[in-house]
């Protein structure tokens, strides 16, 4: 496939739940046959002092994340692309994971600590954690 024709599907055909936006950009001048997708999706601030009145605020945020779509199909960049969400939803998943009466997150992946207890029980390269936004 070529980075056009994969921009173009990104930004004109994917929909996942409400509020999440996917907006694919060449990213040819960095690394050859390569895109950047950012997602921007509403959550609920995971701050541990908002967890003790049940995450009550609402947030914008988003992640991004580059995709070679050289030997892709449509199907493939989909996949890819869906791979990516359930990444995302487990980054989340892992900041609400909390524990009464503190509200510690074990494997928070904001946090050196729980980045590492991730990583002992996964496989998982630390490194995975800092991978949203950095396109």
């Amino acid at each position: 496939m070529n980075v056009a024709s994969a921009v173009e599907l990104i930004n004109n055909s994917l929909v996942y739940k409400p509020g999440w936006t996917f907006t694919a950009t060449d990213h040819t001048n960095r690394f050859e046959d390569t895109i950047v997708v950012r997602v921007d999706y509403p959550a609920l601030n995971s701050n541990r002092d908002q967890a003790a009145d049940g995450y009550q605020q609402e947030i914008q945020t988003y992640a991004s994340f580059p995709l070679v779509v050289r030997d892709c199909t449509d199907e493939d960049l989909f996949f890819q692309v869906l791979t990516a969400i359930g990444k995302i939803e487990l980054h989340e998943a892992r900041e609400f994971l909390r524990l009464k009466p503190t509200m510690w997150a074990p494997f928070h992946p904001h946090n050196v600590d729980g980045m590492k207890r991730w990583s002992v029980r996964t496989g998982d390269r630390m490194v995975d954690d800092l991978q949203f936004g950095i396109a």
